[in-house]
């Protein structure tokens, strides 16, 4: 985002928190709201693109180096993503976020799909029994 009156570019997140601090700009200390802040223009855009930016998850140990346009499309991919979708292998073939695969537990897991199934099963058979008499009486 960049600040009207300045010209100074900030990355969205950084002059967020900036702003909870104080209602300036953090290069000038001009007088700068979030109401006066716009995005930068395109040139600038396609310039930040081409940087090389390494993978969010390089804490979970990628090593990724990839440029800031392809990041989204990396992260959504990335086998140290914590939060990437994976299915259970130990025979519920439940999906979820790799971070919750160590404390999953497929039996619990089966039970509420049975419990789930067995309310639904009463419920259709309560609808049933009553369009049942319904058609009776009609």
């Amino acid at each position: 985002l960049q600040a009207p009156h300045c010209e100074h570019a900030f990355c969205n997140a950084c002059i967020t928190q900036w702003f909870s601090q104080q209602q300036t700009c953090p290069v000038d200390r001009s007088v700068v709201t979030v109401a006066h802040l716009r995005p930068v223009p395109r040139i600038m855009r396609n310039m930040l693109s081409k940087l090389q930016i390494s993978c969010d998850n390089a804490v979970f140990g990628c090593t990724a180096v990839v440029r800031l346009d392809n990041l989204m499309a990396h992260l959504n991919d990335c086998e140290h993503n914590p939060k990437r979708p994976v299915t259970c292998e130990q025979g519920c073939g439940l999906e979820m976020p790799k971070d919750e695969l160590p404390n999953h537990n497929c039996i619990k897991h089966l039970r509420s799909v049975v419990q789930q199934q067995q309310t639904r099963i009463a419920e259709l058979e309560k609808t049933s029994a009553e369009h049942k008499h319904q058609l009776a009486e009609q």
